[in-house]
């Protein structure tokens, strides 16, 4: 009598815990997918910061000094190697025409892969906006700890948007005529990632089950 007394009373049980059950596990893998797309921007943030350092090099190299040919030593090596080869290469201003090609088409490159770094983190951050706003609909009637994700989520959404709208200004700045300095200063703070608190992220990679 007991047992048959019990089937309703564990059937009603299911019946209410299987709906928060359910959204619980939507948002978790909200979540989840969330937090991918985090580690994916990440990846494209170092990717970005390669780009930038070669452009960096390959600026610098493109602007390096003229050999001082006034210098003692400098001096005896080019009177006693003038050959047509190291005129030429002194009156083109000691550089060669096809490494200078080159060292543009170096820099081009990188500015493209820049832009093309722009392109995908703003794209990401869409996405991370959409899943963000996803789990806000599905926090209402759960636990704490999935109020504790949307809110976490909402968190490192707007400081990738920060640290993705620094990069974004950087990008656009870059040009031939950016001194040593400021690209200097651009790599750093690439580096450093200001807005990001890794304490943040540390918690929200906690909360993926």
């Amino acid at each position: 009598m007991s047992q048959v007394g019990s089937a309703p009373a564990m059937a009603n049980e299911e019946a209410t815990t299987s709906p928060q059950a359910s959204v619980e596990d939507k948002a978790n893998r909200v979540f989840l997918d969330f937090m991918t797309k985090v580690a994916q921007y990440d990846e494209l943030v170092d990717a970005g910061k390669r780009a930038l350092m070669m452009f960096h090099q390959e600026l610098e190299h493109f602007r390096r000094p003229k050999l001082l040919t006034e210098s003692g030593a400098i001096s005896e090596i080019v009177k006693s190697n003038l050959s047509d080869r190291m005129r030429s290469y002194l009156e083109a201003g000691c550089t060669h025409h096809n490494e200078t090609i080159q060292n543009m088409n170096k820099l081009h490159s990188c500015q493209e892969k820049l832009n093309d770094h722009i392109s995908k983190a703003k794209l990401l951050l869409e996405e991370l906006h959409i899943l963000e706003e996803d789990d806000e609909q599905q926090s209402g009637d759960l636990l704490d700890k999935a109020v504790s994700c949307a809110s976490v989520m909402v968190l490192v959404h707007n400081m990738l948007k920060l640290d993705y709208t620094m990069q974004e200004k950087i990008v656009k700045a870059l040009c031939i005529k950016t001194t040593s300095s400021e690209l200097e200063g651009y790599c750093q703070m690439w580096d450093l990632r200001p807005y990001i608190d890794d304490n943040v992220i540390q918690l929200a990679w906690q909360f993926v089950s």
